[in-house]
């Protein structure tokens, strides 16, 4: 009773300039005011459980530090769990605000590691790096045709928990801004421009980003937030979406070393991009219960070790070979009978 009360109250609308999601296939009956949502786009997400995983792949480190040496070794797995609940705190027509809250953990396996015991592997090896974030949107119709959007998040990234126990939490604090203008052409047409204060290159930078919504007719339509990421839609049915495309993802941990040549610098920061193409089917299991599943491959665009939190010298360059990689998604969605009644 108290998952499916929750499921109630789950979010109708989320919208972020990393990724915007819609009503789908009831957006058409909100024409009084605008929202980035088109025709035909999937459902909005209240809670989301999800495990990706990328088997077999090698890494080389190359030292820029004479204090460290180089490195090389191969990753048995690399496996990442998220967990994202979205709520809303103002759900009106005109104006919508978005509460969420979210916790990932990613976690490496190496072997062939040369020489033995390297430092950086090791470490990651010992301790997950973990993720834990509450975020803010606001969006706002202005009219029929004009919307805006705000989010704020606050993340907690790094190697934290009981084995760090002697570090604030503030310490591991990471935080990101996104703001969007965007004009609602027609019940199928959505185009926007806005920014990002964030982590999408490692480092923390303004971003430009480009929305781009479109559906072109019942089977076929594109969503896209250009370069963040763009996906061409395929509607098999309102019960099956197809997808293809390509996504960037960075993040930014801070790591409090203190054992091994590591601990030389005590607070390091490993930054990374990720480059994916993939391939990805969306499915109803009952209602408001969905799943995914994904595949496609995997190239780092850029992986670096610096030697303090927010510096810009590097210590270690990493080098990891492209992989293949799966992700499969359990989520739910706002139930008919909720959508019904809005109706």
């Amino acid at each position: 009773m108290k998952i499916t009360k929750l499921l109630l109250g789950a979010v109708t609308i989320v919208c972020t300039i990393g990724q915007v999601q819609a009503q789908g296939p009831d957006v058409e009956l909100l024409e009084e005011y605008a929202s980035p949502g088109v025709r035909n786009m999937g459902k909005s997400r209240g809670i989301v459980l999800s495990y990706e995983r990328l088997p077999q792949f090698d890494i080389d480190s190359e030292s820029k530090d004479p204090r460290i040496e180089s490195g090389s070794g191969h990753v048995r797995r690399n496996n990442k769990f998220e967990a994202r609940v979205y709520a809303p705190l103002v759900n009106r027509p005109q104006t919508k605000v978005i509460f969420g809250l979210d916790y990932g953990m990613e976690e490496f396996n190496f072997e062939n590691v040369s020489p033995a015991s390297y430092p950086l592997y090791n470490y990651l090896e010992d301790k997950n790096l973990q993720s834990l974030g509450t975020q803010l949107a606001y969006l706002r119709s202005i009219d029929s045709r004009r919307f805006y959007l705000l989010r704020v998040k606050g993340e907690i990234n790094g190697d934290w928990g009981k084995d760090n126990a002697s570090h604030d939490l503030i310490d591991y604090l990471k935080s990101t801004f996104e703001a969007g203008y965007g004009w609602k052409k027609s019940p199928n047409y959505v185009i926007g421009v806005g920014f990002q204060v964030g982590y999408t290159f490692g480092r923390k930078s303004i971003y430009p980003a480009v929305i781009y919504n479109r559906t072109f007719n019942d089977n076929w339509g594109v969503e896209a937030i250009f370069p963040a990421n763009t996906r061409v839609r395929y509607n098999v049915n309102e019960k099956t979406l197809l997808y293809t495309g390509y996504k960037i993802d960075g993040a930014s941990y801070n790591l409090f070393v203190d054992e091994g040549p590591l601990s030389e610098f005590k607070e390091i920061e490993l930054r990374r991009t990720d480059f994916k193409g993939f391939l990805r089917l969306e499915r109803e299991i009952y209602d408001f219960l969905w799943f995914s599943l994904e595949g496609g491959f995997r190239q780092y665009y850029r992986n670096r070790v610096f030697d303090e939190i927010g510096s810009q010298d590097e210590i270690l360059k990493n080098d990891l070979a492209g992989a293949g990689y799966v992700r499969v998604e359990l989520y739910a969605v706002p139930p008919r009978r909720f959508m019904e009644k809005k109706k």
